[in-house]
């Protein structure tokens, strides 16, 4: 560890490449990185981000999806390497590591797009076919939310380590929350799901129980990663609904995943917690049914 960790690094072209690729192996927090956006602090080999950096670029054009990037990132990524190597030093107040894989956050039944082993140090790298796979569910250049939830069911029967247990109570959870938010009407909704830091406490009982079960379940874990992207263009201009389904464009996949960058003009709409909840439990709903009806076959 550096004299003070809390030091941003000048890193050369090469080496941010390097970061990004072998270790954040998040399509926006890896993005943010290759921008410029978000710092990297401490040492090249042990890289550290800023919890609040997170939070404002999250926030970013008024939302407050930043306040769950940075619970998730303090949560799931509180350990930086150590002398022997291996994530099991605390990270000091205020930052967490930006190493991915084998993090907290790293598990079984990923889709395989931007890292290898998940329990791996340094195992991110780019696949083109698990990246194929996932584009193989578009149609008209975007990609519905159920069809990302059947890739994420592909994906937890591809690994026979993927945990899917507790599926009931997820499906409940997930079906509750729908229900409500499709029943109840926009102003209900807003009113017990408001994105305000004192949001209702509806909202509130929700994320945690969602927040909790991603680190048990791998059906879940999967479903809070591509709820966040669902998040994050849920609110961009000019966003497509197919038969009333959100959608996240082909475009937008290649620019993340591929050329390591956020949509042109990201950090001018807002990006919600309340939609990270709703895009999250969709995608529980439309995986543990293709979970199902795929193990079955």
């Amino acid at each position: 560890m550096a004299d003070n960790p809390n030091q941003i690094v000048a890193l050369s072209d090469s080496e941010k490449a390097a970061v990004v690729e072998k270790k954040v192996t998040c399509p926006f927090v890896g993005s943010l990185v290759a921008q410029g956006d978000l710092a990297v602090r401490n040492e090249a080999n042990n890289p550290l981000a800023s919890v609040e950096d997170i939070r404002a670029l999250g926030n970013s054009g008024g939302g407050d999806l930043g306040d769950l990037l940075a619970f998730f990132a303090a949560g799931n990524h509180a350990f930086m390497r150590a002398a022997e190597g291996k994530l099991n030093a605390p990270v000091p107040a205020n930052l967490f590591s930006l190493e991915l894989p084998g993090s907290q956050g790293s598990h079984p039944g990923h889709s395989g797009m931007l890292q290898g082993n998940p329990e791996a140090l340094d195992s991110g790298r780019f696949s083109q076919p698990d990246f194929d796979r996932l584009l193989s569910h578009a149609q008209d250049g975007v990609i519905k939310r159920s069809d990302v939830g059947r890739f994420i069911a592909e994906n937890l029967l591809r690994d026979p380590r993927s945990k899917v247990a507790d599926l009931n109570t997820a499906e409940l959870l997930a079906g509750d929350v729908l229900n409500l938010v499709e029943t109840a009407g926009s102003a209900l909704a807003s009113k017990l799901f408001g994105s305000k830091p004192d949001g209702g406490t509806t909202h509130r009982n929700v994320e945690e129980k969602l927040t909790k079960l991603t680190g048990e379940n791998n059906l879940v874990g999967s479903a809070g990663e591509f709820g966040l992207l669902f998040a994050f263009v849920a609110n961009k201009p000019g966003a497509k609904k197919v038969h009333g389904e959100p959608t996240v464009e082909v475009d937008d996949l290649k620019t993340m995943f591929v050329g390591k960058r956020l949509p042109n003009g990201w950090e001018t709409w807002k990006k919600s917690r309340v939609d990270w909840v709703t895009n999250t439990t969709g995608l529980l709903v439309s995986a543990a049914k293709e979970y199902r009806k795929l193990k079955s076959q």
